[in-house]
């Protein structure tokens, strides 16, 4: 559904508890923000055999403002420090949102940040080799269409 390889295995959804705790995280950091924006932070994790997606999703408190959601995938193999890797991906997304907030304060309010990456783009990060993508899609309105749809 999200994943940037292609599975013929379902992915195995990461933890609520783990998830939330994520949001905390992003949340002490991007609080001040969050409130002036009226935004909160979504956070999705899914493993496949091959591979790790986070995707963190700034969403507007009103569900009709646009998100800015955050792709962020990990190859995985049998010598994969998984929880490195994870680790990784949740740092690179923090320098993400550092710069997403720091655009912000230097724009004028009426520009819109538009920087988004609709294709997955390699990366490295602590010597690791991630992918990421920036895309408007409201993850959590997709998830319950395809579960509406019984995909």
């Amino acid at each position: 559904m999200f994943s940037r390889l292609d599975h013929e295995i379902p992915a195995v959804y990461f933890p609520k508890d783990w998830a939330e705790g994520l949001k905390q995280i992003l949340l002490n950091i991007y609080g001040e923000k969050c409130i002036q924006n009226e935004k909160t932070f979504e956070i999705y994790g899914f493993s496949y055999p091959t591979e790790a997606l986070l995707i963190i999703s700034y969403v507007g408190l009103d569900k009709f403002e646009t998100p800015v959601s955050l792709f962020i995938s990990s190859d995985l193999t049998d010598k994969t420090d998984t929880d490195k890797t994870m680790d990784n991906m949740f740092d690179s997304a923090g320098v993400f949102f550092d710069q997403y907030f720091s655009a912000e304060e230097n724009n004028d309010s009426d520009v819109i940040w538009d920087d988004y990456v609709l294709d997955w783009e390699e990366s490295e990060f602590s010597g690791e080799k991630l992918f990421y993508k920036v895309t408007r899609e409201n993850i959590s309105l997709t998830m319950e269409a395809n579960a509406l749809l019984g995909e």
